[in-house]
């Protein structure tokens, strides 16, 4: 229509006479300008078949009052995101309407990638679900959100939305049609990455590793806290991506302790709860001959946390020669043949599939054909040669107990040279040891599922967890059943005590150990919007069902264009 306003600009031309221009219309001759327009029928009529035929083209479509759009946001339970979690309620507010599209309503599901979480919110309110996640932190490990996004399509459906949030761009697009957000930067952090200890004089000493993240040499503090008090602050200077051991004395008549490290952007990492490590141990009694009593000695200092049973003690397991049924007691029995020079079995050696001989070479093992222990068809056996069984297992079927029967004399043979006997009998006393009910007293990562050896019978009293501050005043306490399967260790570092009625079943610290979470020399932001749906589309809104009236005015106006344009006869 601005075009019909602007005119050229007129030509001069000489002639002889002005009777030539008697009949032609005024022109501009200043040049490009805004005229008067000049109404003309075709002109209008022009206009409005132009401005139908956009309106056509433009497929407008209205909004159902009545559509849902369902949403899913997913956001990474990774515990870097701790140190950006300020961030996500501007982020999450500025992403809902693109999530929303077209639809008058919105359906919201705000879940963790750790599926074993459980959702944050479901509702329809934007302010309620970030209100709700305000209590959420995580402090988990690296996870791939798959599963979480799988089940967030099923709540959402094929036209729903779904976003994960994150503070690592991916290297791959998420599946099942998701966008992703990563909101972080790179970040200066220095942290405490575990945690040792060695006996030294009589005294107990802890080292643990500070580690450097940054790119750049920090400077940091650090002090030693106690129930009583706390120990004078150092400094320290951790070189750029470099790690820095520090270690003292536990201290003496303190049953817990707390290194400090000063405070950066990511908090998890600053603090190392300790407690003096008292694994359970096993009581070994032996029963062997004199000849055999090197058997006895070298298990005893070879592997850890054996003792010698006491003569008023009931042994956890006895080195035996004679004995074959693990009533009272676990045993490993030891067969002995006064015998000599009997000739090497033959035969192909084969090891079964157990826990117990898993990844162990048995192939140059060299075993003299002397007496042999009948098995019985309820034992497992471990290690064959042809068909006499050497390693099996036994149960017993009341106590539970078990033995490991070594069914050839192990001092006419080369075993005692082997590294897989070692590796075995260890294995046999570690899972004895964990097996054991009693007390322990040792370090735990947070979140790190619990093994507890405890009582599930029937009648069997409820275990009781509390978290306990420095002093030792209690923080939380709950119930959980004796037979639960799942227990873990807190989110956050701290103490605890688990305990069945009276008896206490484990004292912990527990501290934060992934490095992976801890570096943010990666975290960036992105942004990848997932692929349109046209379902989607058609489901919250609807054509403009008038269009065919357009169309026919478009025609009319065509029409009348063409019989207003035509000469004037009469004329």
């Amino acid at each position: 229509m601005l075009i019909h306003f602007l005119q050229r600009q007129a030509k001069v031309e000489f002639v002889s006479t002005l009777f030539l221009l008697r009949q032609t219309q005024r022109e501009s001759t200043t040049g490009r300008r805004f005229e008067r327009l000049v109404h003309s029928v075709p002109l209008w009529l022009q206009i409005l078949a132009v401005l139908l035929l956009t309106w056509i083209l433009v497929q407008p479509r209205y909004v159902k009052a009545k559509s849902t759009q369902r949403i899913a946001i997913v956001l990474d339970s990774s515990a870097s995101m701790r140190v950006f979690q300020d961030q996500l309620p501007s982020t999450i507010r500025s992403e809902i309407p693109r999530l929303q599209g077209n639809a008058a309503h919105i359906e919201i599901w705000l879940m963790e990638s750790d599926p074993s979480q459980g959702k944050l919110y479901r509702g329809t309110s934007t302010d309620d679900m970030l209100e709700s996640l305000k209590k959420w932190s995580p402090t988990s490990g690296a996870i791939d959100p798959e599963n979480t996004l799988r089940v967030a399509r099923s709540l959402v459906g094929a036209e729903g939305a779904i976003t994960y949030i994150t503070d690592t761009p991916t290297e791959s697009t998420p599946p099942y049609n998701a966008s992703t957000i990563a909101i972080g930067k790179n970040t200066d952090n220095c942290g405490i990455t575990g945690v040792s200890f060695t006996q030294r004089d009589g005294n107990l000493i802890w080292k643990s590793i500070v580690r450097n993240y940054a790119g750049t040499t920090q400077q940091r503090t650090w002090h030693l806290e106690t129930p009583e008090g706390r120990s004078p602050t150092k400094s320290i200077t951790l070189p750029a991506g470099r790690l820095t051991t520090l270690q003292g004395v536990f201290p003496a008549n303190q049953p817990r302790c707390r290194i400090v490290l000063s405070d950066d952007s990511f908090d998890l990492d600053n603090s190392l709860p300790l407690v003096q490590p008292a694994p359970k141990t096993l009581l070994v009694r032996s029963t062997l001959s004199k000849e055999s009593a090197s058997l006895n000695d070298k298990i005893l200092t070879s592997f850890p946390n054996l003792q010698p049973a006491a003569p008023s003690d009931t042994a956890d397991l006895i080195l035996t020669s004679t004995a074959t049924t693990p009533r009272h007691s676990h045993l490993i029995v030891f067969p002995q043949d006064k015998a000599t020079n009997r000739p090497y079995l033959t035969g192909n050696i084969v090891a079964t599939r157990h826990p117990l001989t898993d990844g162990l070479n048995w192939q140059t093992l060299l075993v003299r054909n002397t007496i042999s222990i009948p098995h019985d068809a309820a034992d497992d056996v471990l290690l064959w040669q042809g068909s006499r069984p050497l390693i099996y297992l036994r149960t017993h079927p009341t106590s539970g107990n078990m033995a490991l029967f070594l069914n050839f004399d192990i001092q006419q043979s080369n075993a005692l040279k082997q590294p897989a006997t070692a590796v075995l009998l260890l294995r046999f006393c570690e899972q004895l040891r964990e097996n054991k009910r009693a007390p322990e007293s040792r370090i735990t990562e947070i979140s790190e599922p619990l093994k507890l050896t405890r009582d599930t019978g029937e009648n069997a009293a409820p275990l009781s967890f509390t978290s306990s501050a420095l002093d030792g005043s209690v923080i939380e306490s709950s119930t959980l059943p004796a037979n639960a399967h799942h227990l873990f260790a807190p989110k956050t570092p701290g103490f605890f005590t688990i305990k069945q009625g009276d008896e206490t079943l484990l004292t912990s610290a527990t501290y934060f150990a992934d490095t992976r979470e801890a570096d943010f020399s990666h975290c960036a932001t992105d942004h990848r919007p997932a692929s349109s749906s046209a379902t989607a589309i058609d489901r919250h809104t609807r054509d403009d069902h008038l269009w065919r009236i357009w169309l026919g005015m478009v025609l009319a106006a065509a029409l009348g264009t063409w019989v207003f344009s035509k000469p004037n006869q009469r004329a």
